[in-house]
């Protein structure tokens, strides 16, 4: 029997919220008790209120209207929940791994020998012990995402918020999440989860919520049939030998880079991409898959060999300036204009372009990804899968030859990331586009892509 069976420890109660300046209500009519102990998830499609019910669990609503009741109890004083955010970026302040997982305890005056106890325990705890002295900025997106979850437990929170924690995990690291949240709940921590795959907790959730369009929907105490991605590929997932008529459009050569430890990242990588091939590179967390991805948008130089893309050797992000359009794994980093048409349109008016080409690539752009009707909203205002779709649409505005998309996933339900690989399909079929995915999962439609592979070890070969 969960704890949460008998001592609750929130409590919400017809609870409505409107942000400011919205007519309609974020949540509407939030009726949910959670118990001491208990683990309950949440799910429902992108902008069914998930994050929003999160943040008013955890005091963060500013401003906008609210009505009904929503209380914190429990068996401990001055209970405040620990929260994950779903972009861990925007939780990370500090330089190195140890001074953020210190931030919090120090914060509650602590004594220094507990603090440095709650740090390696918690490092400990999500695999990041021998970190303790490495940038932050050097790690890959699962491995901060685990240290914000670090940073959270080493305040010891009896009450944890994790918004969409799976989404920038591979299956190990989802696995490591797992097993550190049971240990949780079994010291008698709650859980309060929001996520689009529910598949990992179906052994750790108490109860399902399902939400939509601020309400929610059914309650379930076992895990609800749902999409899920595809399961792994057997066999070779080449079909390159079909585009023989094709030019090489992008050919990496003899790559070899150092990781920020100084140890070889590539060694030696060898690919060879043709044009119009929609191209999946699957890899663990920290494999170097942005890396690649970078090296090939000009971000980065590598220590040796060479890569050609689209007719151009000498690779910087000036000379491919229409002709490749990148996809950062966190939206926000390429995110700056005042509203979401004229971050769509910034690259175009670098490119020239006359205004009424301008406009109409705009409108295009915003359509093809269901953006249109965010165009005079700020991108910095948005939900974390809104802000992937308006880069995607920056990204493919000015046509280029080639798209990279550095996990575009995060944030999108499983219909939205079907309707995604669509809309790639779509650009390539009408105007031969090259498309590479780079991604710790396996995609929602595995007929998707062209070629499959693996990123392993500092080499890339067909699964």
């Amino acid at each position: 029997m969960p704890f949460g069976s008998s001592r609750p420890v929130l409590e919400v109660k017809a609870y409505r919220y409107y942000y400011p300046g919205a007519e309609d209500p974020a949540l509407a009519d939030i009726s949910l008790a959670v118990g001491l102990g208990e683990c309950v998830c949440l799910s429902g499609p992108s902008g069914s209120g998930k994050t929003t019910l999160l943040l008013a669990v955890k005091g963060l609503l500013k401003g906008g209207r609210a009505s009904g009741s929503l209380q914190m109890a429990g068996p401990w004083p001055g209970l405040s929940p620990g929260m994950v955010f779903q972009n861990a970026e925007t939780q990370i302040l500090f330089t190195t791994v140890e001074d953020e997982a210190a931030f919090g305890p120090e914060n509650q005056g602590r004594a220094s020998e507990d603090i440095q106890r709650s740090v390696k325990e918690s490092l400990e705890l999500v695999g990041l012990s021998g970190f303790e002295t490495r940038n932050v900025e050097h790690l890959s997106a699962g491995e901060k995402h685990r240290l914000a979850i670090a940073s959270v437990l080493s305040m010891s929170p009896m009450f944890l918020l994790l918004d969409e924690p799976t989404a920038q995990l591979d299956p190990s690291g989802k696995d490591r999440l797992v097993r550190i949240l049971k240990r949780l709940k079994d010291k008698g921590h709650t859980l309060l989860i929001a996520d689009h795959d529910l598949a990992p907790f179906a052994g750790l959730a108490d109860r399902f919520v399902l939400m939509e369009r601020g309400r929610i929907q059914e309650t379930l105490p076992e895990m609800p049939s749902m999409a899920s991605v595809s399961p792994p590929v057997q066999g070779l997932r080449d079909r390159t030998a079909a585009q023989g008529a094709e030019p090489v459009l992008i050919h990496v050569k003899g790559l070899q880079l150092a990781g920020s430890n100084g140890h070889p990242l590539f060694r030696g990588l060898d690919l060879k991409i043709f044009q119009g091939a929609l191209v999946h590179i699957l890899g663990e967390n920290g494999a170097g898959k942005s890396t690649l991805l970078r090296c090939m948008a000009g971000l980065i130089q590598s220590d040796a060999g060479t890569i050609y893309v689209s007719g151009i050797t000498k690779l910087r992000p000036e000379a491919l300036l229409g002709k490749v359009g990148f996809m950062f794994q966190n939206p926000e980093r390429q995110l700056f204009e005042e509203t979401v048409y004229a971050e769509t349109g910034f690259s175009l008016k670098r490119l020239g372009l006359p205004s009424r080409v301008v406009h109409e690539r705009i409108l295009e752009a915003l359509a093809l990804c269901e953006v249109a009707h965010l165009s005079d909203r700020s991108p910095l205002a948005l939900s974390f899968g809104e802000q992937h779709r308006v880069a995607m649409a920056s990204a493919i505005a000015p046509r280029p030859d080639v798209l990279l998309l550095d996990e575009p996933f995060a944030g999108l339900d499983f219909r939205q990331r079907r309707r995604m690989l669509g809309i790639l399909s779509k650009l390539r079929d009408t105007r031969a586009t090259t498309v590479l995915i780079a991604s710790h999962e396996y995609l929602p439609d595995e007929n998707w892509a062209d070629q499959t592979l693996m990123l392993k070890d500092g080499k890339i070969g067909a699964l």
